[in-house]
């Protein structure tokens, strides 16, 4: 299948063949720490265990923290 990313902190459109079952297998696959992103899929805040389906679009938005 066919999963549209949208990684913020590198402001990188990419379409990934992906065959896995969810966000947390597709950040493996990309290679993104599930802890640095906030993962939004169709436009709804989402949790790593989220199912993914062909053509969904996924935005990995940058997490900032300070102190």
């Amino acid at each position: 299948m066919e999963i549209k990313v949208f990684n913020e902190k590198e402001n990188l459109h990419q379409t990934v063949e992906f065959t896995g079952k969810n966000v947390k297998e597709l950040l493996k696959q990309i290679d993104i720490n599930s802890e640095t992103v906030l993962i939004v899929k169709n436009d709804e805040v989402v949790t790593v265990d989220e199912p993914l389906q062909n053509n969904d679009v996924v935005k990995l938005l940058s997490v900032i923290s300070g102190g």
